[in-house]
């Protein structure tokens, strides 16, 4: 699966694109649809989902880190929360977090440097001439016969948004409740504060009627309270207990990695 896409219908208007091992989501509506996510740009999603749809295309990310941005580049805009605005440079919390490991690393291991081009191709999302346009907590998007509405869920990085789908009762969540902590790019939010976030969206969400969500790295959709369940799990998660601590001699910022079993 990795050398092309796959794809599967999820339902009647709405496509799993299956990228490595993300997942992108092509949400259709009678007018318009939604590309969520553009994941990791091993291959030209653009090219591809032109070939799943004649709509005109909305593109949003539900975060700035590579594996759902690395395709922006293809498009001419891209919806993204407001503070997971992009700069491109290394005031962005991803690319410091990029920045400094990967030049830490090289330090270290010299002949590892003949590996930029690779490492720049998976790790630091182009800036093209893609505009990108703030998306706040609340905004809709209309398909037609279709709204999607933005909630924010930061935690994960400072501007993850899930989409609500209020006619199916459906979210879809990005990374802001998956199920691993990957790549936690937030510096100003401790692990206990996104817990409480956690609790807060899930309680919202519930109250609201939504019954599944699907997270982009998820082989499943998740009843709701996995989101409960995972913001327990963060809350309780402490180095000692983490089946994988990830530290780079010399790096200034550290990369959390804690995977957690479905």
């Amino acid at each position: 699966m990795f050398l092309r896409y796959g794809k599967a219908k999820l339902r009647e208007g709405v496509t799993r694109i299956k990228d490595g091992v993300v997942n992108e989501f092509l949400i259709e509506g009678k007018d318009k649809a939604v590309l969520f996510d553009t994941g990791l740009d091993l291959f030209n999603i653009k090219d591809y989902v032109a070939k799943l749809t004649d709509k005109e295309l909305i593109v949003v990310n539900s975060h700035f880190h590579p594996d759902h941005a690395n395709g922006n580049h293809h498009f001419d805009k891209v919806l993204i929360g407001e503070k997971d605005l992009p700069t491109f440079t290394t005031q962005d919390v991803y690319f410091k977090l990029a920045d400094d490991i990967v030049t830490a690393i090289f330090a270290k291991n010299p002949k590892t440097k003949k590996l930029q081009p690779w490492i720049d191709k998976l790790l630091m999302t182009k800036a093209g001439r893609t505009q990108y346009v703030p998306l706040r907590d609340g905004d809709e998007i209309d398909l037609g016969n279709k709204k999607l509405i933005v909630k924010d869920f930061p935690g994960h990085t400072p501007g993850s948004i899930t989409l609500l789908d209020p006619a199916l009762r459906f979210i879809y969540a990005g990374d802001a409740s998956d199920i691993d902590i990957w790549m936690f790019t937030n510096p100003d939010c401790s692990l206990h504060e996104y817990a409480e976030e956690g609790r807060r969206y899930y309680k919202e969400v519930a109250a609201m009627g939504y019954t599944k969500y699907r997270g982009s790295h998820m082989p499943l959709t998740h009843d709701i309270s996995f989101m409960r369940d995972y913001a327990e799990w963060i809350d309780a998660l402490t180095p000692e207990k983490a089946l994988l601590r990830f530290t780079v001699p010399g790096a200034k910022s550290k990369l959390c990695i804690a995977p957690r079993r479905v």
